[in-house]
């Protein structure tokens, strides 16, 4: 009994089935939970979107049980910003990118805690690692997030994808201790507003038949990969809903949206055409800090700079990827962004040389009277490693250099990224303001992600 029955799947019991009322089931008949979910199409729908729920605040109550009932805030103090909220802080109306100060005026009980990227890093290899085991397409979009296309592996997992999804689900929060929520539906956009509806630890879908109907009222804000620099002009040309942009002339659209108007009025009904791509590529990798003071001395930045190479180092060659072109951020104390890069002869990941083209690219800046509040260095054009000749950068001694950095490389992993210091690194730990620096972990773009978003 398929056809127009509403198809059930109990996140209680597990068990499956069919309902021919005129309205979705409100409880399991099974159990009697009213942890269910239906739809019409819920046990053919094959593209989910899985997104960790305040992924670092999760994980640090997970690991400190003391603050699970408390607002948490992932990020540094004094001048820092918040990467991570709590649902708790979120009531305050904290969220991520908010300057810490401006989070603690709204909610002074809430904990700080610092960034801890290495041990998020392994937890979302964990989960992905839970993904790839239902299906290998996978596509990342960030540390906590990513797209799964299950069609055809129903005969493998012997049941339809909602029901592996909600296993995977159940998985994670029991056994690694933290909340997902998945959305599930036809098409990328679909998958990715669908999570969004139901958190935390939710599971929504959306039906392809009814995505255009589901769609007309929604926001424009809603669509995936829609700037908010795009929905502004979209709304203050009268275009408000999902129906409103499907509706509008070609022309204004254009006007509005360039050449991506087609593709846009797309999305906004339903139709998305875009494969879940496991092979995509990150477009940067980049880290960043904020000081507590401002900089000014080479010594100083150069400090801090080598700390954020290795950082950025240590993430590429985790990825297996290398850099061909090293862009330095700076940030003035009156917030002006000066962003200065160099395309390199071949694509590097060692942390000597990013180090080698950032302080260059410092020293033309430095000078004077010039103070920065925050200081990052990011590599771009990224692929795999070698190809090219970098005699013109590096000159004869470098290959020394690399073997040094391996056994460095391996020292690290062996005992600790303590275990050995060069002796900016010493002197940059010992300043006694050093306490108080917050250090802003790698941030990742993916290609494909909106390129209005903040960029490190």
């Amino acid at each position: 009994m398929t056809g127009s029955a509403y198809q059930m799947l109990c996140r209680s019991c597990l068990r499956r089935g069919y309902d021919g009322g005129e309205a979705p089931p409100a409880t399991c008949p099974y159990c009697g939970s009213d942890d269910v979910r239906s739809s019409r199409e819920l046990f053919g729908l094959t593209i989910a979107h899985m997104d960790c729920d305040a992924f670092y605040a999760s994980v640090e109550k997970r690991d400190d049980p003391s603050i699970r009932d408390r607002p948490v805030i992932v990020g540094g103090r004094e001048r820092g910003v918040v990467a991570a909220a709590c649902y708790i802080a979120r009531r305050y109306g904290i969220r991520s990118a908010m300057p810490t100060w401006q989070a603690l005026k709204r909610c002074p009980d809430a904990v700080v805690i610092r960034p801890r990227m290495s041990h998020y890093t392994a937890i979302s290899r964990e989960i992905r690692s839970r993904m790839l085991a239902l299906t290998p397409l996978v596509q990342p979009l960030s540390i906590d997030e990513a797209f799964l296309d299950l069609a055809g592996t129903e005969s493998l997992h012997g049941c339809p994808p909602a029901e592996a999804l909600v296993r995977l689900q159940r998985g994670i929060r029991e056994e690694i201790g933290i909340t997902v929520s998945i959305g599930l539906s036809g098409t990328k956009s679909l998958a990715k507003m669908a999570s969004d509806r139901d958190k935390p630890d939710g599971f929504f879908a959306v039906d392809m038949d009814s995505a255009a109907a589901w769609l007309a009222p929604q926001p424009v804000s809603v669509l995936f990969g829609l700037g908010k620099a795009a929905v502004a002009r979209l709304n203050a040309s009268g275009i408000e809903t999902c129906g409103d942009l499907v509706a509008a002339p070609d022309g204004q659209l254009a006007g509005l949206l360039g050449k991506s108007a087609p593709t846009i009025r797309d999305l906004a009904a339903g139709i998305d055409p875009r494969p879940v791509s496991p092979d995509r590529e990150a477009k940067s990798i980049s880290s960043e800090t904020t000081f507590v003071k401002d900089l000014s001395t080479a010594a100083e930045l150069e400090a801090e700079l080598e700390m954020l190479c290795r950082k950025v180092s240590t993430r590429l060659k985790a990825q297996n990827l290398a850099g061909g072109r090293v862009t330095l951020k700076l940030k003035r104390p009156d917030h002006r962004i000066l962003t200065r890069s160099q395309t390199l002869s071949e694509r590097t990941d060692k942390a000597h040389l990013l180090f080698t083209v950032g302080r260059e690219l410092l020293g033309r800046e430095i000078g004077g009277r010039k103070s920065y509040r925050l200081l990052g260095i990011g590599a771009e054009q990224l692929g795999p490693p070698g190809g090219g000749d970098l005699l013109s950068l590096v000159g004869e001694g470098e290959s020394r250099r690399d073997d040094l950095e391996a056994a460095i490389d391996d020292l690290h992993a062996r005992l600790g990224e303590d275990a050995l210091q060069s002796g900016r690194q010493f002197t940059r730990k010992h300043r006694p303001e050093r306490d108080a620096t917050r250090q802003r972990a790698a941030i990742e773009t993916l290609s494909g992600q909106d390129d209005e978003d903040p960029q490190p």
